[in-house]
């Protein structure tokens, strides 16, 4: 386990860095708007970029952001980013008035009981926020993220929880339920990443599982009735195995910016530097592979042994290439 004090005295560090720019996908609330915090309270004049869907209900947070760094620049942009020409759209603001991009950091999701629930563009709601669209962000700044130094994606969702996929029906248009929803989310974000790694080695890639959070996930995703019972009846018994949230934004900061989790590719600035012989082993079990699977504490998640037996097939790859090609043919629905 990485230690907090480990934690807060690497975020300390860094000031260090400088002209931090980053991206927030799901900044308002939850872990993204936790780490946010942490991130306008430790750089030195950053720029931060925050997607959501109500500007009006974000004010209040963009104000404390600014009290917090008075000197920092933070720019609300409002996107449904279900939809990938939102995503498209919201990438292209960012690439009209940046010329590098160091940390994109991605939380959008949420809970569903249903069955599969199509936007317009012919993917499910959920599958969209959880995987399509990230990996979309990814796609459109991979420019900026290559052109900086230290240069890093983290997704949150189910880093370490990767299952069997159905390969021949990867956005699950004639098998869904909400389990092959959840299995493929995540293999797809763990699959993709390591792909992108190798692709371009400049960037390092981390899918981490944050922990039992609380957040407003369940207010935000099902009517008063089912909200107002896991608040007040299953909550209180599951807040002592829980994180803190703002602890849970300290420790994501820590995996934005620590040199222990480094790109690929050797550059000079890896981020935060540690000690020797602290970096990561990524998700093909070589130390400093550019991708990585993290639990709530830093912790690498061990590659499972479906993520080895994929590898060997050659699935990484075909699970990017659908995935380009499912964008390309949403955006022109």
């Amino acid at each position: 386990m990485v230690s907090l004090k480990t934690v807060q005295a690497s975020n300390a560090g860094i000031r260090a860095i400088p002209n931090i720019t980053a991206l927030f996908v799901g900044g308002t609330s939850g872990i993204g708007q936790s780490t946010l915090r942490q991130l306008a309270r430790h750089a030195d004049r950053p720029t931060a970029y925050i997607i959501g869907c109500n500007k009006a209900r974000a004010r209040p947070f963009l104000s404390e952001l600014q009290q917090l760094s008075p000197k920092g620049r933070f720019h609300f942009i409002e996107a449904d980013v279900s939809l990938v020409r939102n995503v498209d759209a919201a990438c292209q603001q960012i690439l009209q008035r940046e010329k590098q991009l160091n940390f994109l950091f991605m939380t959008p999701g949420g809970i569903s009981l249903g069955g599969r629930n199509e936007t317009v563009e012919g993917i499910d709601y959920l599958f969209a926020l959880r995987y399509y669209s990230r990996m979309r962000f990814i796609q459109n700044l991979l420019p900026l993220l290559e052109s900086s130094g230290p240069s890093r994606v983290v997704s949150i969702y189910g880093g370490g929880f990767e299952y069997s996929i159905n390969t021949s029906d990867l956005d699950l248009k004639h098998n869904f339920s909400l389990l092959n929803a959840y299995k493929h989310s995540i293999t797809m974000t763990s699959l993709s990443m390591e792909h992108l790694a190798n692709t371009h080695p400049a960037v390092s890639f981390i899918h981490a599982y944050p922990g039992l959070v609380g957040t407003n996930i369940y207010t935000n995703s099902f009517p008063a009735p089912v909200s107002t019972f896991y608040n007040y009846v299953m909550w209180p018994f599951m807040w002592p195995f829980s994180v803190n949230l703002s602890e849970s934004g300290q420790r994501h900061l820590f995996h934005l910016s620590s040199a222990r989790y480094p790109a690929k590719q050797g550059i000079a600035s890896q981020g935060v530097p540690i000690e020797t012989g602290d970096v990561a082993t990524g998700t093909n079990g070589e130390i400093g592979s550019g991708a990585y699977l993290l639990n709530w504490k830093g912790e690498v998640r061990p590659s499972t042994k479906v993520l080895a037996q994929y590898r060997e097939q050659g699935i990484p790859e075909l699970v990017w290439d659908h995935t380009e090609t499912l964008l390309d043919e949403a955006v022109r629905r």
